[in-house]
């Protein structure tokens, strides 16, 4: 099932985030989450980037394209004449994307050409354990599910 809430505003899809994870599983994920990112287990969680603000988990609402975006009256970066090489956030962000294995320029241009859907539904099967066929997250180097060990994206 395509989650629309998995679509972020800079092009990251949040399904591979660990609190897409976390929310569904629980258990020992979320231990290793919590621990992992030193934030009480209450609060790994969240909405979606799209979503209402006091949704969000604290990495999210410090985002600085989420600030940037909201300061412009855009919803995501795409609709910004800075986001094709003019602005050094949006560079440091999709380098970073891009070692963990996103492309979030690809992403913006499938979002802004009505692809969403579909690139969700790909998204969807990309961040899956190849071995038990759950999700997995980018922070995970052994699936959390099955214990085995996960090819970097």
């Amino acid at each position: 099932m395509v989650k629309m809430s998995f679509v972020s505003r800079c092009g990251i899809y949040c399904g591979a985030c660990y609190i897409a994870c976390a929310s569904r599983d629980g258990g020992a994920f979320l231990d290793y989450i919590s621990k992992l990112t030193k934030t009480p287990k209450e609060q790994v969680r969240c909405g979606g980037c799209i979503g209402p603000e006091e949704e969000l988990w604290k990495n999210c609402r410090e985002c600085e394209a989420r600030a940037c975006l909201k300061e412009k009256g855009l919803q995501f970066c795409y609709e910004c004449a800075k986001m094709e090489g003019g602005c050094e956030q949006y560079e440091r962000k999709t380098k970073g994307c891009l070692e963990r294995g996103e492309d979030i320029r690809e992403a913006m241009r499938r979002v802004q050409s009505g692809e969403t859907a579909a690139w969700l539904r790909e998204q969807e099967a990309k961040w899956r354990c190849p071995t038990c066929g759950k999700s997995i997250s980018w922070y995970e180097k052994t699936c959390h599910h099955c214990d085995n060990p996960l090819k970097p994206a």
